[in-house]
């Protein structure tokens, strides 16, 4: 697979920094090659390395998995984005808080608070806006990454950056384009995303736990591990023989979606309101978060998400936790066809529905159950996130069972 310094693609740019960011925020990657190597095109998986060590895998796709779309639609925005040098550095609030809370005397983390009204003592859930608070382009992960090698990355040393920056590509296997026949649209690049690269995607992440992937918790990661056997691993990992297009397999499992892993939603959802824009939330989609997900989310209040991220983390392997894009959150049990429980979003509160009578949902002690008879999941009531235990959930779960 072919293994690139970045300054054989690119170069970079200067241009003035945003109010509000750090004056070293102010560099763009330019593609410089007029003609794209074909090795870079199409669907595939992805890792960077700064002096041969890894620090990011990633897949890409394109939205309708075009022949001819490059991973270096990828690879500009990383090389100043996960450097902390792009002058669209932006943060979710948890993530930035957790930054400002772990690291302290580094040059990226102390010109980052310098940035911010009261520093490193600002209320950020009460600030109603900044502008690094906008976009999510970065995590806590990344800016701790610069800063450990803010003598390749900071101001001064733009010349060599590139240098010592190398990109690894690993095309899937030959023949893909016609396994999507019948495909149309966003169906394309769904499939290949989903049944071709992300369980690949998964396992070498959590094998490797690169320090800027956002699953990657701080202080986990894994350090100096070479191309050679990233190169190796990637290949082993991805199918050599892919699944065709099937639409109805299509649209029963590209609509589902695994709830994306703790540090996934705290980089790139903060419940404020505010959306991410088009490019962090391609790279949120890379990392796992959903489309149905990320909306689900938005219309939560914080101890909404929270119930969800406590049902996610306390859910046993037997149960599958899905999200779709209507957007709903559902379980079901392993192996079982029906759903379990479907839960939608009701303002502050989550409605939920299921099989299972009204009466058995009421000596559990829920309440306002109502029942919408003639409906396939007819029992339904209101839970209050701030107050209601999501281990309930996994009890009605088992009752749905009897």
């Amino acid at each position: 697979m072919p293994i690139y310094r970045a300054s054989q693609l690119m170069k970079l740019r200067t241009v003035t920094p945003p109010d509000g960011k750090p004056d070293w925020a102010n560099q763009i990657a330019d593609v410089t090659v007029d003609r794209i190597p074909d090795d870079l095109c199409g669907p595939g998986l992805y890792a960077l390395f700064l002096d041969g060590a890894l620090f990011y895998i990633g897949l890409h796709v394109g939205e309708q998995a075009g022949a001819d779309y490059s991973v270096l639609h990828r690879w500009v925005l990383h090389v100043v984005g996960q450097t902390m040098r792009s002058p669209r550095i932006g943060f979710s609030r948890a993530s930035l808080r957790r930054l400002l809370d772990t690291q302290a005397g580094d040059p990226v983390t102390e010109a980052l608070a310098a940035c911010l009204p009261d520093g490193r003592a600002t209320d950020l859930a009460a600030l109603p806006a900044h502008p690094l608070l906008s976009g999510a382009h970065c995590t806590a992960q990344k800016a701790v990454f610069a800063a450990r090698h803010w003598d390749v990355f900071g101001p001064g040393h733009e010349d060599d950056m590139l240098d010592r920056i190398t990109c690894l590509f690993q095309p899937v296997a030959a023949g893909w384009s016609e396994r999507l026949a019948g495909a149309e649209g966003r169906e394309r690049g769904a499939w290949a995303r989903e049944q071709w690269l992300r369980p690949a995607e998964t396992l070498l992440v959590n094998r490797f736990r690169p320090i800027c992937n956002a699953a990657i918790g701080l202080g986990t990661q894994r350090d100096l591990i070479g191309e050679a056997e990233v190169e190796a691993a990637m290949a082993a990992a991805l199918p050599q023989e892919l699944a065709a297009f099937q639409r109805a397999e299509s649209e029963q499992r590209n609509a589902e979606h695994a709830p994306a892993p703790a540090g996934v939603v705290e980089a790139y959802l903060d419940n404020s309101g505010t959306e991410i824009d088009a490019e962090a939330r391609e790279i949120a989609e890379e990392e796992g978060l959903s489309i149905g997900e990320r909306t689900f989310r938005n219309r939560l209040s914080k101890a909404g998400s929270d119930f969800v991220d406590m049902l996610r983390d306390a859910s046993p392997s037997g149960l599958e936790l899905y999200f779709t894009d209507i957007p709903d959150l559902r379980i079901r049990v392993a192996g079982q066809p029906s759903i379990a429980v479907r839960l939608t979003t009701a303002r502050e509160r989550l409605r939920c529905h299921t099989r299972v009578n009204a009466e058995a949902c009421r000596k559990l002690g829920l309440e306002d159950v109502r029942v919408v008879e003639g409906d396939a999941m007819p029992t339904s009531f209101y839970i209050d996130p701030a107050t209601t235990k999501a281990g309930i959930l996994l009890v009605l779960v088992g009752a749905s069972l009897k």
